[in-house]
């Protein structure tokens, strides 16, 4: 992403579901291990993500502020990476409570390279797998800072700020043309969480690694995203200069796709690797073969049906996002899986 000037960033709008018409079909082609995850990641986990904090450890906490030991700690419960970064309240959803924290620990953990390159429900299952350890993660480690004796909150996939922008400032990697952090330990293969709070620990800071150099040469990305979502150019957003993603040309390709992560898969970074490297060959294959996105589309459904009649018969409005059948969506959606929750609901 080169060096970013963030001083002129402003809150975002947050982006739901609340009012995508095909969130119960999404929901409905889970495996039952992935509705699992998601019962747990959206009913179970939430009511643990702000820490209780121990008010005898008030006068000693002090002590514990070690960067070192808290990252050893996130790893020790199976991240793979961390890294720590600013509290920044300019770079938050602006339907968030600013809370009087110092800084941001940043975690990931790899994805199955073979999983997620497979457009469907194991792909989608493997999504919820990482998202569902890594706020377990989170929830275990921020009650383990609050019985340090400082307040902590556990950030998840539906947390206060965008994960990628804090996992480039926390320097875990460079935001690619495809708007997802890319890591040089794990490549595009993985996901992100992160806690907030009042410890004031030792920054990492932003980490330049050459990525955006190919970003602004390469268009694979975006020559093979099917819904023509992905920006040539980098554009201000909310005061920021960055790779734009357009979310409603992406979401109809996302719902169908089992949470799709074509762009993810052919992102040559991926190649720079060591351990990934073999599994991006394979993947180099299917891109010289298909040659675009029509291709690519055509493979996968060759592949593995699809099955996208039900999505299809849809209309899709980028300017209502669903209209008049979300209604009926909300009014069926206990009826048909209780699993089911829509991204308005989990925020209030």
């Amino acid at each position: 992403m080169g060096k970013v000037d963030y001083e002129k960033s402003r809150r975002i709008v947050r982006r739901t579901n609340g009012n995508n018409p095909y969130s119960p079909l999404f929901m409905e082609r889970m495996t039952p291990k992935a509705k699992w995850y998601f019962y747990m990641r959206t009913k179970v986990l939430p009511q643990m993500r702000d820490a209780d904090v121990n008010p005898r450890a008030l006068p000693t906490r002090d002590q514990w502020l070690d960067s070192d030991m808290i990252k050893d700690m996130a790893k020790e419960l199976g991240a793979d990476i961390v890294g720590i970064t600013k509290y920044t309240p300019s770079i938050m959803y602006q339907d968030v409570k600013i809370k009087d924290h110092k800084t941001v620990i940043v975690f990931g953990m790899s994805m199955k390279y073979d999983l997620m390159v497979d457009i469907g429900a194991e792909s989608q299952e493997e999504v919820h797998r990482a998202y569902y350890e890594l706020d377990e993660i989170g929830v275990r480690l921020s009650q383990r800072i609050g019985a340090m004796g400082f307040e902590a909150r556990t950030h998840p996939n539906v947390g206060d700020f965008p994960l990628p922008a804090y996992g480039y400032l926390a320097g875990l990697g460079e935001v690619a043309k495809h708007g997802s952090l890319v890591s040089p330990e794990l490549g595009s293969s993985f996901r992100l969480s992160a806690i907030s709070t009042e410890m004031p620990l030792e920054i990492d800071g932003v980490q330049d690694y050459g990525m955006d150099e190919l970003c602004q040469k390469c268009g694979i990305c975006e020559r093979f995203c099917p819904g023509g979502a992905i920006m040539p150019e980098k554009r201000e957003v909310a005061g920021i200069v960055r790779w734009h993603v357009d979310s409603d040309k992406c979401q109809p390709y996302f719902s169908r796709l089992y949470g799709c992560k074509i762009c993810l898969s052919v992102c040559p970074l991926t190649a720079r690797v060591p351990d990934l490297r073999s599994n991006y060959k394979e993947m180099s294959k299917s891109i010289k073969t298909a040659k675009d996105a029509g291709g690519m589309m055509k493979m996968i459904d060759e592949k593995d049906s699809l099955n996208t009649e039900a999505f299809d018969a849809i209309p899709y409005n980028p300017e209502d996002f669903g209209g008049p059948y979300i209604s009926k969506a909300r009014a069926d959606r206990d009826d048909k899986d209780s699993s089911i929750v829509f991204e308005d609901d989990k925020k209030n």
